[in-house]
């Protein structure tokens, strides 16, 4: 059914550096298109990424109240401000104040430095979100040059939409994700201890990877106990209060601002706030994670019932890993903007186990797992679009490098949904 699409995806006519960028001068949107077309090349991947940055360049801050917003006004607050104010600014940690990550803030105030124009802070955004976002495709895309099949395609597909470029209207959190994801890959599949260093550096980026990379270490230590997640996994379903008190013992315990940005995540009315506007949300936004969750579960349940001789040893580390991180997304449920955001990192993970079991399979054509799985993928998919629509310069499509920065900015949300 795919088999054509996932051929072609890894094998294209070659192309130089030097014609990309010629045709990126041109037309940046096309470049782009034949680039992932020919994703397999290495100066493919270059064009890639470079456009990523274009997106960032000419990103939409749109609707009042998002964190592009924010980003947008700090950054115009602190081009007036003395480079003096940086320390106090990247202090903020060690004291009461509410900044406790370090990275925003660093290149915040570093583009601030010579302009107020918020397109070059979401290009500098895009370029850090987007080098980790292209390390970790390449992981994946790695491994399935080696045996392309459609359902293996599909996942790696979804993969790439999970937290695509235009999650930098969210930059701290899922910056961090896609940081913590590269550097956590290796050392769960390979138990190298160097990644570490990447996977803790996400807790510069976003501070509540502290507690990812707590589950990590104890995964770590450990090792494959199933026995142990497997009974916490089913008490995370049926108890998901049961260690709140633990996760704001672990952050109220750190002190500063780290104590202060923890309280605002278990404050009563922050809690209330939450389960408001999810219920203010679309039918098909609200189901649209939960269907996702409930595929991937299955999934994970149909392939540990699968051929069991297809399992290798990065496959058993990988579940292990994964019952234990679902156990943690449950329990941190009841703090609402904390378990939901970490079920998106369980996501990738999820899929990355899935994709690598349909890499072993020898039935190239769409497997019930697959099937199950197409509705929701296809309606996270395109919610995923949707919200990215409101930050997407129509004219970053359009022939002309740089004309989205000589007229205003109209998102594809403003032309096509209103």
């Amino acid at each position: 059914m795919f088999s054509d699409t996932s051929h072609n995806f890894v094998s294209y006519p070659s192309s130089s550096l030097k014609d990309y960028l010629l045709m990126f001068l041109l037309w940046p949107f096309l470049a782009f298109l034949i680039a992932l077309k020919n994703y397999s090349q290495k100066e493919s991947k270059k064009i890639v990424y470079i456009f990523l940055i274009y997106y960032g360049l000419t990103f939409v801050v749109g609707h009042t109240g998002n964190d592009a917003e924010r980003y947008a006004w700090n950054l115009k607050h602190y081009s007036e401000m003395q480079f003096s104010a940086f320390f106090d600014i990247i202090g903020g940690m060690y004291n009461s104040q509410t900044n406790v990550d370090i990275v925003e803030p660093l290149i915040s105030f570093s583009v601030s430095r010579f302009t107020s124009f918020s397109g070059l802070l979401f290009a500098a955004y895009a370029a850090l979100f987007g080098f980790f976002y292209i390390k970790s495709i390449n992981l994946i895309h790695k491994r399935f040059i080696e045996n392309p099949n459609d359902n293996s395609f599909i996942h790696m597909a979804f993969f790439v939409m999970i937290l695509p470029i235009t999650a930098i209207n969210g930059f701290r959190m899922w910056t961090a994700s896609w940081i913590f994801f590269y550097g956590a890959y290796h050392v769960i599949l390979y138990r190298d201890i160097r990644y570490f260093i990447l996977s803790l550096m996400a807790c510069l980026v976003h501070f509540s990877f502290l507690s990812a990379n707590a589950i990590l270490i104890i995964y770590f230590l450990v090792r494959n106990r199933n026995e142990i997640y497997f009974p916490l996994v089913i008490a995370s379903f049926i108890l998901p209060n049961l260690l709140a008190p633990v996760f704001q013992f672990f952050f109220g315990n750190l002190g500063g601002a780290l104590k202060s940005r923890a309280n605002m995540y278990y404050n009563e009315s922050t809690i209330l706030g939450r389960q408001e506007m999810q219920q203010q949300l679309a039918w098909f936004m609200k189901i649209g994670e939960d269907l996702i969750l409930y595929y991937l579960v299955f999934a994970i349940i149909i392939i540990q019932l699968y051929k069991k001789s297809l399992r290798e040893q990065i496959d058993k580390n990988l579940y292990s890993f994964l019952l234990l991180f679902l156990a943690f997304v449950n329990f941190g449920k009841s703090i609402p903007s904390f378990g939901g955001r970490f079920q998106i990192v369980f996501f990738m993970f999820a899929t990355l186990y899935v994709f690598l079991f349909f890499l072993k399979i020898e039935n190239k054509r769409l497997h019930l797992i697959t099937w199950v799985g197409l509705f929701p993928m296809l309606l996270y998919s395109a919610i995923a679009f949707r919200q990215g629509s409101d930050s997407f310069n129509v004219m970053a499509l359009t022939p002309g490098l740089g004309l989205p920065l000589l007229i205003p900015g109209i998102s594809i949300a403003d032309l096509v949904f209103n």
